[in-house]
């Protein structure tokens, strides 16, 4: 929203409103299991990251996603009530796919259960398998997403699995959205496709840089160092300063601009 009062202009950035049962759960760190019991929900992303879904969908106009990894379903249903209040703007239907293949054995069913509770398992497909297996078949049927979200394992080789396959799912304008971007093997992946892949950075949501004084100003003195003894194998000037916006971040928002046009054997260091 934009006021203007005289010749000053002033706008107003509203935070969405996340669904009461997230913020519920990300208050009492509690959930229900589908039996009614009431467990400790130890797993899930944090209140600015919820707001980061809603934002980013809203912004991509997203009504159908995929998502790696539920857990007790906090991002889940943010993305779920995002992309339905989008759906529902447009008079369409919109589809979530998530894939979690420890839903009913290590969260008991909890993330489920909690898109029940929300009254959107109409919208829920659920595939209780590895990313790996259910990725590729998606891709193979045909279907299209405007959103996606990797929060599955965080290895580099498991979580560019995931994302090799959300990119071929994604249709150009998408967002994904990283989760645990200060894992070194997460952020490794993001610059990754940053360096070499036709997205854009469209947000972090940072970690409070943790690191004392001395230590910061050693890093500062390193990368002067480093930028006087730059040789062919460091990543390009450009993609260096761009690398370090994710550095302190813990999610990380690319938009894809367009599909993959590499020659065969592009590479680009990050």
């Amino acid at each position: 929203m934009v006021t203007i009062v005289g010749e000053l202009f002033f706008v107003t950035v509203t935070e969405p409103v996340i669904h009461p049962l997230v913020e519920n759960i990300l208050a009492t760190r509690r959930t229900k299991l589908p039996d009614g019991s009431d467990v400790s929900a130890d797993s899930f992303i944090p209140r600015d990251e919820c707001v980061l879904l809603y934002e980013m969908i809203a912004m991509c106009r997203a009504t159908r996603a995929v998502e790696v990894g539920m857990a007790y379903g906090v991002s889940t249903l943010c993305i779920a009530d995002a992309i339905h209040r989008n759906a529902q703007g447009e008079g369409t239907a919109a589809r979530l796919v998530s894939i979690d293949s420890h839903q009913s054995i290590s969260f008991r069913g909890a993330g489920a259960h909690l898109i029940a509770r929300a009254g959107y398992s109409s919208l829920l497909a659920l595939i209780e398998e590895t990313s790996q297996a259910a990725l590729p078949r998606l891709v193979a049927a045909g279907e299209r997403f405007q959103f996606g979200f990797i929060d599955g394992w965080h290895t580099f080789d498991h979580a560019l699995v995931d994302f090799f396959f959300i990119d071929l799912l994604l249709e150009a304008g998408g967002i994904v959205v990283f989760d645990d971007v200060g894992y070194p093997a997460i952020n490794a992946l993001v610059r990754f496709v940053l360096a070499n892949r036709d997205y854009e950075l469209v947000k972090t949501n940072q970690y409070l840089d943790p690191r004392p004084l001395g230590l910061r100003i050693r890093v500062g003195v390193k990368r002067m160092l480093r930028r006087l003894a730059r040789t062919d194998r460091d990543p390009s000037e450009a993609n260096t300063r761009l690398f370090r916006t994710i550095e302190l971040a813990h999610a990380v928002a690319l938009r894809k601009r367009g599909g993959d046009r590499r020659p065969f054997d592009h590479f680009e260091r990050f």
